[in-house]
């Protein structure tokens, strides 16, 4: 009998001990412990940068759940540039209600309660980690030698990035924070619907994708990421594959947010050739650069991104005018830039032509920074750390991946010790910077006040630590300090206004400091050069003048007992700032009656009048001054 060729068995897979050898359910124990250990004592913290505008000051959050169908139906921000009496949107708008919508929901349960309104930021953040973890160990990262290794390895060094304060210890932010939790669940939900054919998965994976689209800009890009996601991740099946359904309910799904949004907040625009929304919100932080500058300066900023994540310090909340200077292409740093991002798409490239599932972190890093670039649409910032968040992932993940590429010659116990080791380390290092970052989160004065001495040419960090240090020195604790203090906003003020005389909130917070410092003079210099025409009838402005004008007449009052004239001048200076103020018209009559200028005296009291009908005292001095210059006098004109 002919022998029959027997195949040889396959060999049996390979199983390497993993290098974190905890069960499954511990390693998400661990992580969700080490968020909380990070970013526990934001707890503690207030409000503050953009909590004001967003939460605060937005009377659609402030009417709780009430609120909602407003908030769906306007532009993020619209609360808030309503009450500056701005009419324009910020460039391209800012469509993302889901933050908005649980920040009046949070309002209507709790009321303003920051402790728990940081807590829920910290609750989300703590399921992104997990989410990123449960994707990349079950799916993306699952047939990669040593993958679950990567994986848990990847998501700590998400988790413990310092870059991430600004997004988790700013209420503000849980819009990032929704984006990226949410673009993660489309991701899961896309290949567990792909895994297993159940239409379940399909549906929750739609809702996760209009989800990500209502959080924030970033899900746009899912467009182009769930299609490498797809060709990386094939169905497996010779025929049915779900692929084509899911691609197809995705679009559908697309187009109906933009109909939803282009409703809202219009077709994308520009805005061009204006600065500012009524000469106080600048729309555009290029907008004193040439075309060359904006593009070597944008070409820049892409690479501080890559840099802040390689090395996250010092950290500050804001970036604008002058402190990234704007660039040209004779500095080495955009060149550097250009090659390095040249160098990520070939090597991200080079993967996808493998089909590689490492591909994707490094498209996701690329097309996560897109939205923010600058390159198609203005987001009114050159630079911002939150802007990071969600490209940090591909980061990560690239990270981790080398990391136990480039050790794979090295023995076992010394690749576990030299991993663990090297992740000990920056583990304490990295918890040292958030812990005590999120500390500077505490409120608009703690961040400022720190801030401004990181970035000492942002005009935005120098006039709203100004306002921090007027802010202080009304507190009874700092009686002894006041005078230093409102001088310190004085100088900071004065420095903002040397970087930009155009820009108008350091002029305000001048003005109110020399108020404060009882230099009426220095602060009716400031709000003059507002009232003439850098920004009239600002709401802040509005709300000091008429303050402003009671301390002249306090002060003419004061002069005027020795010189009529002095007390003549105050009080001319004080109706200057308030029109409105019969008590200023009374007084300014009076001067001039002592002054034999009976005339001017009648119009002062007429005015009076007319400001204060009830005014018996004003009417009683008019009328008998109506008398008395009725009689000819030969002494009234002395």
């Amino acid at each position: 009998m002919a022998k029959k060729n027997i195949k040889p068995a396959n060999p049996a897979p390979v199983v390497l001990q993993p290098l974190f050898d905890f069960p499954l359910k511990t390693k998400y124990i661990l992580l969700c412990v080490l968020v909380l250990v990070f970013y526990g004592n934001t707890l503690m913290n207030g409000y503050a940068l953009d909590d004001t505008g967003v939460i605060l000051g937005n009377h659609y959050v402030q009417n709780g759940v009430s609120g909602i169908s407003d908030i769906m139906k306007h532009d993020a921000f619209a609360s808030y540039l309503e009450q500056l009496g701005a009419t324009q949107s910020f460039t391209g708008g800012r469509y993302r209600p889901l933050s908005i919508v649980f920040f009046a929901i949070e309002h209507s349960l709790f009321g303003d309660n920051p402790m728990l309104m940081h807590f829920i930021n910290v609750l989300f953040f703590i399921s992104t980690v997990c989410a990123i973890f449960y994707f990349l160990s079950n799916f993306l990262l699952k047939k990669l030698p040593r993958g679950e290794d990567c994986a848990f390895l990847a998501t700590i060094l998400f988790a413990i990035h310092p870059l991430h304060t600004e997004v988790v210890a700013n209420i503000k932010s849980l819009d990032e924070i929704l984006s990226l939790l949410f673009i993660v669940l489309t991701f899961i939900f896309s290949l567990e619907y792909q895994k297993r054919n159940d239409i379940k998965f399909l549906f929750f994976g739609i809702v996760s994708f209009f989800l990500a689209l209502l959080s924030k800009e970033y899900g746009l890009m899912l467009l182009v990421l769930l299609p490498i996601l797809f060709f990386l991740h094939p169905s497996g099946k010779k025929s049915g594959s779900p692929i084509p359904v899911m691609l197809g309910a995705y679009f559908v799904t697309y187009i109906i947010y933009i109909g939803l949004r282009i409703s809202v907040v219009g077709v994308p625009h520009s805005n061009a050739g204006i600065i500012y929304i009524n000469n106080h919100l600048r729309m555009d932080p290029y907008y004193l650069a040439s075309p060359v500058q904006k593009f070597a300066t944008e070409c820049y900023a892409l690479g501080k991104y890559l840099y802040m994540l390689i090395v996250p310090y010092p950290l500050a909340c804001d970036y604008s005018y002058n402190q990234i200077p704007y660039k040209n292409f004779a500095d080495i740093t955009v060149w550097l830039s250009i090659a390095a991002y040249l160098g990520i798409f070939y090597w991200g490239c080079k993967l996808l032509f493998k089909r590689d599932v490492m591909a994707l972190p490094f498209f996701f890093f690329l097309f996560m920074l897109f939205p923010i670039c600058n390159f198609v649409i203005n987001v009114g910032a050159v630079f911002c750390e939150r802007f990071d968040y969600h490209a940090s992932l591909g980061f990560a993940i690239v990270i981790s991946w080398l990391a136990i590429k480039l050790t794979r010659k090295v023995s076992f116990s010394m690749r576990r010790t030299a991993i663990t080791g090297v992740m000990t380390v920056l583990i304490l290092i990295c918890a040292v910077e958030t812990i005590g970052r999120n500390s500077d989160w505490k409120n608009d004065n703690t961040l400022f006040g720190h801030d401004v001495n990181v970035v000492p040419n942002s005009e935005f960090a120098d006039c709203n630590a100004a306002m921090g240090y007027i802010n202080l020195s009304m507190s009874s604790e700092n009686a002894s300090r006041k005078t230093h203090m409102l001088d310190t906003a004085v100088m900071l003020c004065r420095r903002a206004i040397d970087l930009d005389k155009s820009f108008p909130d350091p002029f305000i917070n001048a003005g109110i400091a020399y108020y404060f410092l009882s230099n009426l003079d220095s602060a009716k210099y400031y709000f003059d050069i507002l009232q003439a025409g850098l920004y009239p009838n600002h709401p802040k402005v509005r709300v000091f003048q008429p303050m402003l004008a009671k301390s002249f007449l306090l002060k003419a009052r004061i002069v005027g007992a020795n010189n009529p004239y002095l007390g003549l001048q105050e009080i001319k200076k004080g109706i200057s700032e308030d029109t409105s103020n019969a008590e200023l018209w009374y007084n300014l009559g009076g001067v001039y009656f002592l002054l034999h200028r009976y005339d001017s005296a009648q119009i002062a009291w007429k005015r009076t009048l007319q400001l204060n009908p009830t005014d018996s005292i004003a009417r009683n001095a008019r009328n008998g001054l109506s008398n008395l210059v009725t009689v000819p006098n030969s002494s009234s004109g002395k």
